[in-house]
């Protein structure tokens, strides 16, 4: 049995809807500028991947963009384009129809303006609890499509979306759902959360006259990585599903791996990330061998992109410097729970296209960082076989396999 994907859908920093998204990450556009949505003199980061250009409006009924936060707002808008782009879900009766999304704040835009409110002695909004709730988006996605099967939201911090996708896979495996509308959304380039990962000392600071340089994974001199906001959505199904409905296969989602480091809240651990890609691998039936390319986690932080080098190197072997990596955090920040979403439609597309996007910012490299990054210009490449990596606070690692139809 194969899981085919038969949508996608996008909202990110450097681009609306799949084309526009990746002509600009093959061309290496930049998505991180000073933040504009609030007032970030305060911060010691005032970079962000914000999105410029999206008007929920296009998208959402005025009623429904007055119940909801940005998080949603972004999950139904990437939710829509991705149906479109399958050919709509008419052929499928509405209790077999599955939603599993990601995130790793929820609707914390509300929650933070409430608690403002609050603490100000003024009244509280009626929809703060059902707009702040990490499955609002999930649900709102079933309230507008009417899925009325399983219907789940998973939050483990950056590594979110990517359990949202594996637990897609396994529920069509499992014939609990006909088609899964999955992914992950995130709005969270707040005044709170951007202050507690300053807290952190995780954010980058080292480029704010020159925001576009800031995200450089792997590269020298990378100080942290930069908040970014964004959704993906995939449409999945049962190929044979798809082929008897007429539907267009971008690629197959061949195989989903996780695993817990249980080792430290926030700083990664090599092993832990070595059985995940292991376990994605097994469970796809393929090779080592035949992985071509790598969407790597690549947050752009010191300590981070080389736990996640170390990784490669020991699971592939000398086999590591010919597989082909890119970062799309690179291009516009870390999207939180929404990254392993927008990962895996850069795999897809790559898998698609014959083009690796590039790893922008790549000036200088790190001796610790020594694998085929696609450093700062696309390549052709006619990837078959790729892996998207997903690394969270909580050790929570996450890794899928795609492959061409």
């Amino acid at each position: 049995m194969r899981i085919v994907v038969t949508g996608m859908g996008v909202i990110s920093p450097i681009g609306i809807g799949v084309d526009s998204f990746w002509t600009a990450a093959v061309n290496g556009v930049n998505g991180v500028r000073r933040i504009k949505s609030f007032d970030a003199s305060s911060q010691r980061s005032k970079i962000a991947g914000e999105i410029p250009d999206f008007e929920p409006a296009a998208y959402l009924p005025v009623k429904t963009i007055e119940q909801t936060d940005r998080y949603s707002q972004l999950a139904l808008s990437a939710a829509a384009l991705a149906i479109e782009d399958a050919g709509g879900l008419a052929a499928y009766d509405a209790s077999r129809l599955a939603v599993s999304l990601g995130t790793g704040m929820g609707g914390y835009a509300t929650y933070e303006a409430s608690a403002a409110r609050y603490f100000r002695n003024q009244s509280t909004p009626p929809f703060t609890v059902p707009k702040t709730m990490a499955n609002a988006a999930s649900a709102w996605i079933a309230i507008t499509h009417q899925c009325k099967g399983p219907n789940l939201t998973f939050s483990t911090a950056c590594s979110s979306a990517g359990h949202a996708i594996g637990n897609a896979l396994q529920l069509l495996r499992s014939r609990q759902a006909d088609a899964v509308i999955a992914g992950g959304s995130e709005a969270c380039v707040l005044p709170l959360t951007m202050a507690g990962f300053n807290a952190l000392r995780a954010l980058s600071t080292a480029y704010e006259d020159h925001p576009e340089r800031a995200s450089r994974p792997f590269s020298k001199g990378r100080d942290g990585f930069i908040m970014a906001e964004g959704a993906g959505i995939l449409v999945l199904e049962r190929e044979e599903d798809a082929r008897r409905r007429g539907a267009t296969m971008h690629a197959v989602l061949a195989g989903y791996g996780s695993s817990c480091d249980a080792a430290h809240i926030v700083a990664p651990e090599h092993d832990g990330q070595v059985a995940a890609m292991g376990a994605a691998i097994a469970d796809a039936g393929v090779d080592r061998g035949a992985i071509d390319y790598i969407n790597a986690h690549a947050t752009s932080t010191p300590v981070g992109d080389i736990i996640e080098t170390q990784a490669i190197k020991a699971f592939f072997g000398n086999r590591s410097r010919d597989i082909a990596v890119s970062a799309t955090k690179s291009l516009f920040g870390h999207a939180i729970g929404a990254a392993a979403a927008i990962g895996s439609i850069a795999t897809v597309m790559s898998l698609r296209s014959g083009i690796v996007h590039p790893t922008i910012n790549f000036e200088e490299a790190d001796p610790e960082c020594d694998l085929d990054y696609t450093p700062n210009e696309a390549r052709e490449r006619a990837v078959q076989v790729g892996l998207c990596n997903a690394f969270g606070f909580g050790g929570n690692n996450v890794s899928l396999v795609f492959s061409n139809i």
